[in-house]
């Protein structure tokens, strides 16, 4: 008895759920379904605005971290220029090692009214010398221009050796109307160059700018 009592329990409560369904109100249903589909919709564009800018983020920081990974490791051919430190005996000019010939070279792309080139086309240092170079920037037009430098070393390879203690690479360069300036160059050759066998055959190194036109200015 008991177990029919329970079976006709379950098929009331079953009787009873499918009755409600019957009276519920189809307007009611709809905006219920509307409301779910609203809310899915949100979350989706939630998800798609937040992909977008995280991606927008990684794009902007994707120059200053590969210009910070070239300073640091001489990557891709660009010199290091972050600071490290040396004691005296490290900035020494190795006497008896081989002179090494620094040549230079300055380009302006084609939309910079400006003419750049080196006041010099080479020197000799050893690993260990300091050495200064100066490079001349003349403004050719009437109006001011902002111009920013990129740079490198030939042969790529010896890139993590040239350290530059002063340049004006990366920073932008104003220059009035037919304005002309010298810009100095303060770098040197790190000692390790010398105990490096794959640097045995390389007595000549090319260091080489080009001025571009400063985005929006």
């Amino acid at each position: 008895m008991r177990q029919l009592h329970t079976t006709k329990t379950a098929h009331e409560q079953q009787q009873q759920q499918q009755q409600r369904r019957r009276h519920v109100d189809p307007r009611e249903e709809f905006r219920h379904y509307n409301e779910q589909a609203r809310r899915k919709n949100v979350t989706g564009i939630l998800y798609v605005s937040s992909f977008v800018i995280i991606f927008l983020g990684i794009s902007y920081a994707a120059v200053p971290l590969y210009r910070l990974l070239c300073k640091r490791t001489g990557f891709m051919g660009t010199p290091k220029t972050e600071p490290t430190v040396r004691d005296i005996e490290s900035l020494r000019p190795l006497e008896n090692h081989r002179k090494l010939r620094i040549k230079f070279s300055g380009q302006v792309s084609t939309v910079l009214n400006w003419s750049f080139k080196p006041e010099q086309r080479q020197v000799s240092v050893v690993p260990g010398e300091t050495a200064l170079a100066f490079f001349k920037a003349h403004n050719r037009s009437d109006k001011p221009i902002v111009g920013v430098a990129t740079y490198n070393v030939i042969p790529e390879q010896a890139a993590p050796y040239f350290n530059k203690i002063q340049c004006f690479c990366f920073d932008e360069q104003q220059l009035d109307p037919q304005e002309e300036i010298d810009m100095p160059v303060f770098f040197f050759i790190d000692p390790e160059f010398a105990a490096d066998p794959l640097m045995d055959d390389i007595d000549t190194i090319t260091l080489s700018y080009t001025f571009f036109k400063a985005a929006g200015r």
